[in-house]
């Protein structure tokens, strides 16, 4: 075989080295989410309250802290948010809605928890 030849062959070995360690670990991240403990009920609920205030901040820039404290206590009390927490727990591991909690943006936090 020519040196042409084994250069092709590295790349081919290596480009499927790469899809299968990706797929690897997309599948792995999927199995613990089905086996893994979920998070705890506290840290799910900090989450959406995060997202909630991010989202609110980078809507509005200019809001201020007492009304973001307005709108969370608010928000808690709507049946969508049991629901945004029961999810978070279902479909997020613990990692994940760690990462989120550190998140400074509404945009790091999502993509935490894709």
């Amino acid at each position: 075989m020519s040196t042409s030849g084994h250069g092709a062959v590295r790349h081919a070995t290596l480009a499927i080295l790469v899809i299968a360690t990706v797929a690897g670990a997309v599948l792995v991240s999927r199995l613990m989410r089905r086996v893994g403990p979920p998070p705890a009920h506290e840290d799910c609920e900090n989450l959406v309250a995060r997202y909630l205030t991010q989202s609110e901040q980078q809507k509005h820039p200019s809001v201020r802290a007492d009304e973001l404290a307005r709108a969370v206590e608010t928000a808690r009390l709507e049946p969508t948010h049991a629901a945004d927490v029961a999810l978070c727990r279902e479909r997020l591991t613990k990692a994940e809605v760690q990462c989120g909690l550190r998140a400074n943006w509404v945009d790091e936090l999502e993509r935490c928890i894709q």
